[in-house]
């Protein structure tokens, strides 16, 4: 983890926001996690619902395959932004499915990324009166949470 550390440093560098970095850490787990902290506005580097940053990531995992030749799966956080979005799509999922039970319909969520429906799925695997399907294609690819039959 230290070597990616060092790559995530160096390419923040590269892209002139070396010198706002203010921390980068790194958690080991099922799936590593860098988070990164920057000084000011990281509205940039994280882009529209965090695309700029999912860019980002794979750029990195990219140079470290290639430094590295290993494949290492790692997410890349900025200023906390992925935890507080993974917080808020825990709340937007328990509101549908509460809304579900209590209406017996269906609830379509915003469209999201891969990663996000299958944490949706997972969270609401638990719940035996209520099932998920993925619809829609590319960036209009979306949940809908539906009462089990």
């Amino acid at each position: 983890m230290e070597a990616i550390t060092h790559e995530v440093r160096e390419v923040f560098d590269r892209l002139g926001f070396g010198d706002a970095v203010t921390e980068i850490t790194a958690y080991q787990g099922t799936t590593s996690r860098i988070a990164v902290h920057i000084r000011g506005d990281a509205r940039m580097l994280i882009g529209e619902h965090g695309a700029n940053l999912a860019a980002l990531e794979h750029i990195l995992r990219k140079i470290v395959q290639k430094k590295f030749g290993v494949e290492q799966r790692f997410s890349l956080d900025l200023n906390d932004y992925r935890m507080r979005r993974m917080e808020d799509l825990k709340q937007d999922v328990k509101s549908a499915a509460k809304e579900v039970r209590l209406y017996r319909r269906p609830v379509p969520l915003n469209p999201m990324s891969s990663f996000e429906r299958r944490v949706v799925h997972l969270l609401l695997e638990e719940y035996p009166d209520i099932t998920t399907e993925s619809i829609g294609q590319d960036e209009e690819r979306r949940v809908v949470i539906k009462p089990f039959p």
